[in-house]
């Protein structure tokens, strides 16, 4: 009994001493298959910010990391929010995809060495439209925004753009693309992204989805200033399907690809007029094993 004694003595103490030290234990297996590593960015004057690196593509390779970074604006970007994307990310390039008013009303902050590029993806008054289709219904106004992601040249223009940077960037240089949240324009565009690099649809989803946790605060916010101001909930339930990202937004933008070029993969190519090649060089720069 002794001697029994001391061996479970002394597998205590190799236990304490393996925790002490940070000696990961053994988990059940699926508790392991279902952590997942944040994608989070943190910066003080920018919400919604994302680092794509560590996705799994079909074929298991992964995204690589601190090279494709999606948020939403950066007007308010801190001198330590600027540092962090510089020296971290060593970001080369960012891709402004909002309306010209709204870029010339709050524009990017200036970042030292890194090239600020506008692109927006729907005009004003594609965006005027918009916005009188939400005073009737927030859903039917997303849905009709995401279409023209894939139907308007301009909106063809905009996206193209983003994947001629990511195309020509340096090997070891940061893209950032954003809009005003980070959710829609940003959302889609980061879909095509994923999808030109052979993740699946259902992680696409995923990230897209993901904006609904990193926006919350901010959608609560102006959610509770509209109901101080006295708005009808119906008034707040159809602002907050305009804050929101759903499901069935992106579908109306692949319903959309599909009606007009069979699928989102053929909008990439005969929409946006990438190649085989690019997309081949695209996966040679962002992808790992």
């Amino acid at each position: 009994m002794g001697s029994i004694k001391k061996i479970m003595i002394g597998l205590l103490v190799m236990l304490g001493l393996a925790l002490g030290m940070g000696i990961p234990t053994l988990q059940p297996f699926s508790q392991v298959e279902t952590v997942q590593a944040s994608h989070q960015v943190k910066l003080q004057g920018a919400h919604n910010v994302r680092d794509l690196g560590g996705y799994r593509t079909a074929t298991k390779q992964k995204v690589k990391p601190r090279l494709l970074l999606r948020s939403a604006k950066l007007a308010g970007l801190t001198h330590h929010d600027k540092q962090l994307l510089v020296r971290r990310y060593h970001l080369k390039t960012v891709i402004d995809l909002r309306t010209p008013a709204v870029i010339a009303r709050t524009p990017d902050a200036k970042i030292p060495g890194v090239r600020l590029l506008k692109a927006p993806v729907v005009s004003d008054k594609t965006m005027a439209s918009v916005n009188r289709v939400a005073a009737v219904s927030g859903t039917k106004s997303m849905e009709k925004l995401y279409r023209s992601f894939v139907t308007m040249t301009q909106a063809q223009h905009a996206y193209r753009q983003l994947f001629l940077q990511l195309l020509k960037a340096p090997g070891n240089r940061a893209t950032l693309w954003h809009c005003s949240e980070g959710k829609d324009r940003t959302g889609f565009g980061t879909a095509l992204v994923l999808t030109a690099l052979g993740v699946p649809q259902k992680t696409v989803y995923q990230d897209y989805l993901a904006s609904n946790t990193y926006n919350k605060k901010s959608v609560n916010r102006q959610l509770a200033v509209m109901k101080r101001q006295g708005a009808s909930e119906k008034a707040i339930s159809q602002k907050r399907d305009t804050l929101v990202v759903k499901k069935a937004y992106l579908e109306a933008a692949y319903q959309a690809a599909d009606k007009k070029y069979g699928s989102i993969q053929n909008y990439l190519s005969k929409g946006l007029g990438l190649s085989k090649q690019n997309i081949v060089q695209l996966r040679h720069h962002y992808l790992m094993k």
